[in-house]
């Protein structure tokens, strides 16, 4: 049975979106592959041993499938629909799905593995339709990146000066960090100068990673650890971004977020920057 609360709303990388819901003109039927992904055991077994020795594990991509149906006022309008549908789910072009159900929103990065395929049907108001989409990377994602700062002075004055007015402060130099997700997650970093070979460690974990490298105070250091889309950036008081990857000492890690606590501590020599960020995006298995 239809849950009146689902809905979907996908988006080419062109900008163009659908919304398939429980409305005129594009009727969510079904989705499948919002839950449950499969776990590939990689499982080795020795002569005469009992059992086997799972040596590691890893999580397929995620296959969804939409059932939906066209519902028009007239026949051009039927066609019109399709002809979006078809315009918008081009197996050429990158996606994002957003997914909402009970009020709860998570997004996915897809391909279109297959396009839109249409039954037959000999009412002319009505199109069934079928969609095969694959996420290379299963994670549902929260829509907006959560992000935690690291004060790094408190207090101070403040203009215009009231008496009595207090001098800045040294604030803490590490925060706890909650990954509410399923898994792990990489992290942005955002590093304020002036600072002197910065760097961050994840105590949780003692992973860290340090760029041997002196900010201004008009320099903001910028660090992403996601696989695939490694950066690190020196972004200059005129907007302009320098790469910095070379100036990462050999014994760093671009390091995750683990699912729950993770300590987080910064360090420099000599300068205090102005504050240092840390931004992710949680990661779940399914809704």
């Amino acid at each position: 049975m239809l849950n009146t609360s689902e809905k979907i709303i996908y988006e080419n990388e062109l900008g163009e979106s659908i919304e398939i819901s429980h409305s005129l003109p594009f009727f969510l039927e079904e989705i499948t592959g919002i839950d449950g992904i499969k776990n590939e055991i990689h499982r080795y077994k020795a002569v005469g041993q009992d059992g086997t020795t799972i040596e590691d594990k890893s999580l397929d991509e995620r296959e969804i499938n939409i059932i939906g149906k066209i519902r028009g006022t007239s026949r051009g309008d039927v066609l019109y629909c399709r002809r979006k549908l078809i315009r918008i789910f081009n197996p050429k072009l990158k996606g994002k799905l957003k997914y909402s159900y009970g009020g709860i929103i998570k997004e996915i990065d897809v391909e279109v593995e297959e396009s839109p395929v249409f039954a037959k049907s000999n009412v002319w108001r009505v199109q069934r339709f079928m969609i095969n989409l694959l996420g290379p990377d299963p994670f549902l994602l929260d829509i907006y990146k959560s992000g935690e700062l690291i004060q790094t002075w408190i207090k101070g004055f403040q203009f215009p000066l009231k008496l009595p007015f207090q001098l800045r402060q040294r604030g803490k130099t590490r925060k706890n960090i909650y990954n509410e997700g399923d898994v792990e997650t990489p992290v942005e970093i955002i590093f304020k100068g002036p600072a002197v070979n910065p760097s961050i460690t994840n105590l949780t974990t003692n992973e860290f990673i340090k760029v041997n490298r002196e900010l201004t105070s008009d320099d903001t250091l910028y660090i992403t650890t996601e696989r695939g889309n490694k950066k690190v950036e020196i972004k200059r008081g005129n907007g302009e971004r320098e790469n910095a990857f070379h100036y990462i000492d050999l014994d760093s890690t671009f390091f995750s977020l683990q699912a729950g606590d993770n300590l987080i501590e910064y360090n420099t020599e000599n300068l205090e920057p102005q504050s240092v960020e840390i931004r992710y995006r949680n990661r779940y298995l399914g809704m």
